[in-house]
């Protein structure tokens, strides 16, 4: 009699765990499609609202609490930017992201920068790339001030003085 209910509690407790995993799931997907992730088809007429939507959106992603969520943002403006929807509004939230504790975020926006093609993000960009300890997001404000049409001081040699 025992071994049956214990059965049954291991078999209840199995049960609970495959069902918290999967509503997990569910919550996950939910967020992310809030966050406009996975943007569901809409009619061409809403076409520029939903362009305003989702552009805010992004925006508010890059105060997200999760370092991938401001990555991710970055990029997607980045894309925005590259498909011909430029933005002033950008601007500022992309050079607020510049200051970022993530390399990788500060990478994307120095990137999403670059794409925007606003003159005004040469001197934050340039103070990222003599600040910043990440090669990686060094790396992508010489990527950024490539694109934006600033030429790039050759790296002097150390072995010839």
């Amino acid at each position: 009699m025992g071994m049956i209910i214990f059965l049954v509690v291991v078999g209840a407790a199995v049960v609970w765990w495959l069902n918290g995993r999967r509503l997990a799931s569910i919550n996950e997907k939910v967020y992310l499609r809030s966050r406009g992730y996975e943007e569901p088809p809409a009619p061409k007429e809403d076409a520029g609202a939903r362009q305003e939507a989702r552009l805010m959106d992004l925006l508010d992603s890059l105060d997200d609490v999760t370092p991938y969520s401001r990555e991710r943002a970055a990029e997607e403006i980045s894309l925005m930017c590259l498909s011909g929807s430029r933005d002033e509004r950008m601007l500022a939230p992309l050079v607020a992201a510049l200051d970022d504790a993530n390399a990788n975020v500060r990478g994307a926006a120095a990137l999403a920068l670059g794409n925007l093609g606003d003159q005004r993000a040469v001197h934050h960009l340039q103070r990222l790339l003599e600040t910043d300890e990440s090669s990686h997001a060094k790396n992508q404000a010489e990527r950024a001030l490539t694109k934006l049409g600033v030429p790039q001081a050759p790296p002097s040699d150390p072995s010839v003085t």
